[in-house]
């Protein structure tokens, strides 16, 4: 018996992998500052799915975490979307008991642009550091 098992529209494999547990511990426990890191180095984060389907978008209705959800949003992602897991539950299904969906995205979206505008500034400070590091490996001799 073959399992059929939806994928995302990149049509990437869902899999377990370092990235997605890191994700999952930092939604889990509110790290805000580890998810900014993660974004930073790639927005693939807002997209990827777990072996079960699940992936950012799942845990952040799950934990309630407004912080995670703005950062799909600030990546381009839709975690509103239709996409299901490998139980046929899209992501804001996990949005139980005392969780209210619309209020949890209206705190999410009040954060996009903040999250935008320290991603930028946290990128600048980089190449900021990149361009200083380069001019320190020069010397005099050298031009």
């Amino acid at each position: 018996v073959f399992l059929l098992v939806r994928q995302t529209a990149a049509e990437e494999p869902w899999a377990d992998t370092p990235v997605l547990t890191a994700l999952w511990q930092a939604t889990s426990t509110n790290d805000k500052d580890s998810l900014d890191r993660m974004f930073d180095n790639s927005d693939a984060g807002a997209t990827a799915r777990a072996a079960d389907g699940r992936g950012l978008a799942w845990w952040a209705f799950e934990f309630q975490n407004e912080y995670a959800l703005a950062s799909i949003l600030a990546a381009g992602g839709n975690p509103l979307s239709d996409d299901e897991d490998a139980s046929g539950q899209t992501a804001s299904a996990m949005c139980t008991d005392d969780c209210d969906t619309d209020a949890l995205m209206t705190k999410a979206k009040a954060l996009v642009e903040d999250i935008k505008k320290r991603a930028a500034d946290r990128k600048a400070e980089r190449e900021k550091e990149e361009f200083d590091d380069d001019d320190e490996e020069l010397d005099d001799d050298e031009f």
